[in-house]
């Protein structure tokens, strides 16, 4: 990626949403996340599928340099000034370019999901505390739904059901965690559970440890 390029193209990004946006009203999420949250990089696996499922825009798996700077660029005008100037477009055209350089581990100029996970640093990975467990209790199968069942249906679909899977995804080292590992394992978890959504029952079911296994050899299968 061109850093001169670049700057330049969002600094005239910034100086146009200047001109656009001196309402002065305050809306403090983004893609549904809180924006404290993300501007202290403390997100559940859940408002991180939330971010990435909003901009990667052509749902390729990655999000492109231009998709990326989008999310800063949208981040940056979530400040409770109400004039951006052409300093503070220089301020976050300065923090892509540092995270992509710090974080775009192959040099591609396109976040992984798992480049971008390091760089908004989501949360330890909650299933870890489960499936360490000598045995899953049906509490334990309770406490997964609750911290996956963002709206409260009693449901994982969607973005939860995302979120969920790519926890199963994290939890194995060897594994990749990425959009096509994810999407993989959730056309594995719809053959064994026969539904798309997961409900307590179907949750346990894959929670058991031969489920696990299964779905890891399968997973193992397609890094070969």
């Amino acid at each position: 990626v061109s850093t001169q390029s670049t700057g330049n193209n969002l600094r005239e990004d910034g100086i146009r949403s200047n001109n656009m946006s001196k309402s002065g009203a305050k809306n403090d999420t983004l893609a549904g996340v809180d924006v404290k949250k993300l501007r202290n990089k403390k997100l559940t696996s859940t408002e991180f599928m939330q971010v990435w499922f909003h901009y990667d825009k052509d749902k390729s798996g990655y999000l492109e340099y231009v998709e990326f700077s989008q999310f800063m660029k949208d981040l940056f005008l979530k400040s409770d000034c109400t004039d951006i100037t052409p300093e503070q477009v220089e301020k976050y055209t300065a923090e892509v370019i540092h995270l992509m350089d710090t974080y775009d581990e192959n040099r591609d100029g396109r976040f992984e999901m798992n480049e971008l996970a390091k760089a908004l640093k989501i949360e330890e990975n909650y299933l870890n505390k489960i499936i360490n467990k000598k045995s899953i209790k049906d509490k334990h199968v309770q406490s997964v739904l609750k911290h996956y069942d963002s709206n409260c249906d009693q449901m994982l679909q969607g973005i939860e059901l995302k979120a969920f899977v790519g926890d199963l995804v994290r939890s194995t080292p060897d594994i990749p965690y990425n959009f096509a590992m994810i999407e993989q394992a959730c056309n594995y978890i719809e053959e064994m559970s026969g539904d798309n959504n997961l409900n307590i029952d179907t949750i346990k079911l894959i929670l058991s440890l031969d489920n696990r296994q299964q779905l890891h050899r399968k997973l193992s299968e397609q890094t070969k």
